[in-house]
C-alpha cells in the first residue's frame, strides 16, 4: 500500500470493500438479475480506480442504455456484456 500514489491509495481505500464483496457475490451466484447488479457496482467502483490511475493501454468507458450502466473494455468495438448474443454490439463508448 506504500507504494501506491496518495490519489489512488485513496480511491483504493475508498472500493476495495465493495470490489471484493461483488467480484466474489457475482461468482456465487447463478442468478443473472443479480449478476448483472452487482457487475454495474463492480464496474462502476473499477472506473473510480482506472480515473486515477495511469494505464499506458486506452480503456474504453463503455455504455448500455438497456441497463442504464457503464462496463470498461480494453475494446474500443462494442461487446455488451448486458446482454451477450442477444444485443453484443448494443452501446457506445462514452
Amino acid at each position: 500500500m506504500e507504494t501506491l500514489k496518495m490519489d489512488f491509495h485513496m480511491v483504493w481505500m475508498k472500493v476495495f470493500k465493495d470490489l471484493t464483496a461483488d467480484a466474489k457475490n457475482i461468482s456465487k451466484t447463478q442468478d443473472i438479475k443479480k449478476q448483472i447488479e452487482l457487475f454495474k457496482s463492480l464496474s462502476a467502483n473499477m472506473f473510480e480506480l482506472i480515473k486515477v490511475s495511469k494505464f499506458t493501454e486506452p480503456v474504453y468507458y463503455q455504455y448500455c442504455p438497456m441497463q442504464d450502466a457503464n462496463w470498461l473494455s480494453k475494446e474500443n468495438t462494442i461487446k455488451n456484456p448486458y446482454y451477450g448474443s442477444q444485443m453484443l454490439s448494443c452501446g457506445k463508448t462514452a
